[in-house]
């Protein structure tokens, strides 16, 4: 239990000490906030983390709700989400030092959101490249209906503009799209996985934020023997 109402665990991690941080959601006061809680390996709450083990985080003028959890090489934790700003909700990220305190030198005091489209933008995935740039990844909505969407962020949160010439890449596919998860290649691609119109859908893009042409002939795959992917990972041959 952590707020006053209904608490959501959406993503989790392990860390390389074998303490398990997991990321959602909580009711504090009148809205949800960011939730992150860390466990030791026996299940008991780390109180390293916050002073009890729980540490709740409002961004935008709203409800923001936590759905992606990584651990840096430096031991910060990054959990990527969506706020809502008061008409509909952004891309949300916030990063935390090891001990639970918010980083100052990420974004704004630690947080950070990002309007992808005209409408609601939803997260559901979050990397960490080998150069320390975060990739969040989701869909927004262009007024009529959701892409793709995704985001590339310096170590600093600040847009990588090298990605795509603005840190902000949307793709449509069939029509309405959304994202569920996403992997990084070693050779630094991007593959995203959701679901187009009903169909299993698959984006790979280069490291430019370009789509790549050598996958599927265009960079998008959808198959229709399933309705929508809810999960993604790649083999030691990298098969997807």
């Amino acid at each position: 239990a952590i707020g006053i109402g209904n608490d959501g665990a959406r993503g989790v991690t392990v860390q390389s000490d074998g303490k398990i941080v997991v990321v959602g959601y909580s009711q504090i006061g009148a809205t949800d906030d960011f939730a992150v809680v860390r466990y030791n390996s026996n299940g008991t709450l780390d109180t390293s983390w916050g002073g009890t083990g729980i540490v709740t985080t409002a961004i935008g003028a709203g409800a923001g709700f936590g759905y992606a959890v990584k651990v840096q090489a430096d031991g910060k934790i990054v959990v990527a989400g969506e706020s809502y700003n008061g008409s509909n909700t952004d891309f949300a990220v916030v990063r935390y030092n090891s001990n639970g305190t918010l980083d100052t030198s990420f974004g704004a005091s630690g947080k950070l959101t990002t309007p992808m489209g005209p409408g609601d933008d939803n997260v559901r995935g979050l990397l960490i490249q080998l150069d320390g740039k975060i990739v969040v990844t989701g869909a927004a909505n262009n007024g009529v209906d959701s892409d793709f969407a995704v985001a590339r962020y310096n170590a600093d949160g600040s847009l990588d503009t090298t990605f795509n010439g603005t840190g902000k890449v949307t793709t449509n596919i069939l029509g309405s799209e959304f994202s569920w998860g996403a992997v990084l290649q070693a050779d630094g691609k991007i593959v995203v996985a959701g679901e187009s119109n009903s169909q299993g859908a698959l984006v790979r893009y280069n490291t430019d934020g370009s789509l790549d042409t050598t996958f599927d002939g265009d960079g998008k795959v959808t198959t229709a023997a399933f309705s929508a992917a809810r999960g993604i990972a790649l083999q030691a041959d990298g098969k997807i």
